[in-house]
């Protein structure tokens, strides 16, 4: 072309047209343009045109990027489309990251499943030479849905010390969560091990495992559930103590709560014990106090149960016993009782012959009584039984004869002549009542007077005493009394004295 023409759109639109300058810039949305060189002729010479064409194809636009966030849990379908802006049709979608899910590419939809992960889905428009392809991405952000695992559950026993481990309970769970309880009392709860450990007074009780969720996905719970049984209680009783004498079976006083029965029966070494009905026999057990144990076998997850009393069998009491003598007539019984058994306790009869206001019966309290004898002269006896008791078991009665003696007397002293001779010799006769007495003498109220012997004092056999008396001064007279005591199988009578000699 020659210069000096001049340029004009002819069609087309958008874009930039300068026509002095005869250039075209391009924009978004043009379309296919022509434009016009001319050159004006000199008469008659005509104008002279040329055109310019200028093809615009359309630069695909496959819209703004888009993204969502969902639980691998849902199972709504997602409409990709949603999630970019902008974006012309016609475009394919294909998946650049991520796995699991249902991706359908022809549709533009994705559904998570569990276990999907974050996934990015790419659409694109092809453009037309020179125009280059466009994209745009949908991103799905995936979160995991927690889980907590399947309930569970066990059943102990509130008396079964072992410590349980909940996560034991629970199946297929993540780790991370955290515990509490939710229902239930008593026992040792530990929330940080997951653990519990039961104790007496502890209930049933249930325990959640929590996983906490990112949103949009839920917290994930299961729960962890240990019956406690109750453990069974007992006591045990008997009513003794009891005496080794008793031939019967004593049995026991059994009560309790639960499943308290059909358990087995044991004492220490000595009680004669029946194993399953806790009866026992004291007479062919040892005397002594046992410990009975009950025990109620392990079962409904409880340990075994244990009580526990005491029962005591006493001996026999032996009685055993002193008793002063001899006993005279207005003197008082010495009785001194013992026994092998501490506390035994005695009763007595007793029978009599020539006693006066006698008491037939009584207790140690009063068996050392004051005895008369019905004729002072005339010894009595007695025949006492004597019973033995203690802590409900009495003993062999003991007999004991006694004979209650008379108190002796002096019924006269007879010196044969008052008045001797200084070297010559005095007899005396003592006699008195009743028969078979002796005398022990001494001589008193001594006045200048020597015993030839040089005894002054003895026994007389008979009531007859001879001494030989001199003075101590051959013209001094002297004087000199005896006194006489009276005694018959050990009983003293009253003293006498004699005449003065």
């Amino acid at each position: 072309e020659q210069a000096g023409g001049t340029w004009t759109q002819t069609s087309g639109a958008g874009g930039t047209f300068n026509a002095g300058a005869g250039t075209y810039t391009p924009a978004p949305g043009a379309t296919t343009s022509t434009f016009a060189y001319t050159l004006v002729g000199t008469a008659p010479c005509i104008n002279d045109t040329s055109v310019a064409t200028i093809n615009i194809n359309a630069q695909p636009n496959a819209g703004v990027d888009g993204n969502t966030t969902v639980c691998d849990s849902s199972v709504a379908p997602i409409d990709l489309f949603s999630l970019i802006t902008g974006e012309q049709a016609g475009g394919t979608w294909t998946q650049t990251s991520g796995t699991g899910g249902t991706f359908n590419a022809g549709a533009g939809i994705y559904t998570p499943a569990p276990g999907a992960t974050t996934s990015t889905f790419t659409y694109t428009l092809v453009g037309t030479a020179p125009c280059i392809n466009d994209t745009s991405v949908a991103t799905i952000n995936i979160n995991a849905q927690p889980n907590a695992g399947t309930d569970g559950a066990t059943i102990t026993c509130e008396n079964n010390p072992a410590t349980i481990n909940l996560f034991s309970l629970i199946t297929g769970e993540q780790a991370g969560g955290t515990w509490t309880q939710t229902s239930g009392t008593g026992g040792t709860f530990n929330a940080a091990a997951g653990t519990f450990t039961p104790a007496m007074g502890a209930t049933t009780s249930t325990f959640t495992y929590t996983l906490t969720g990112t949103a949009p996905c839920v917290n994930d719970s299961s729960v962890a559930t240990v019956n406690v049984n109750m453990a069974p209680t007992a006591t045990i009783s008997y009513s003794g103590p009891y005496c080794v004498n008793t031939t019967s079976a004593q049995n026991v006083t059994l009560t309790g709560t639960g499943n308290y029965t059909g358990g087995t029966f044991s004492s220490t070494t000595g009680l004669s014990i029946n194993a399953t009905t806790g009866a026992i026999t004291p007479s062919t057990s040892t005397p002594g106090t046992y410990v009975v144990t009950y025990t109620i076998p392990a079962g409904s997850s409880c340990l075994p149960v244990q009580t526990q009393t005491n029962v005591t069998i006493t001996p026999k009491p032996v009685m055993t016993y002193t008793v002063t003598t001899p006993i005279c007539d207005g003197s008082a019984l010495n009785f001194v009782l013992s026994s092998n058994v501490p506390g035994t306790t005695y009763t007595w009869d007793a029978s009599n012959n020539g006693l006066t206001g006698f008491n037939a019966s009584g207790t140690q309290a009063d068996i050392n009584q004051v005895v008369h004898l019905t004729n002072p002269m005339v010894g009595g006896t007695i025949t006492m039984v004597i019973l033995p008791s203690a802590n409900g078991c009495t003993g062999n009665p003991v007999t004991v004869n006694l004979v209650v003696n008379p108190n002796p007397v002096i019924s006269s002293i007879t010196v044969e002549d008052a008045q001797i001779c200084s070297g010559s010799q005095v007899h005396i006769d003592v006699d008195g009542e009743p028969t078979g007495l002796t005398y022990t003498w001494t001589a008193v109220n001594n006045n200048g007077v020597i015993i030839t012997s040089g005894t002054y004092s003895g026994t007389s056999a008979n009531g007859a005493l001879n001494l030989q008396l001199t003075t101590n001064s051959p013209t001094t007279i002297g004087t000199i009394q005896f006194e006489f005591t009276p005694i018959r199988n050990g009983c003293v009578g009253t003293p006498v004295l004699s005449q003065v000699i």
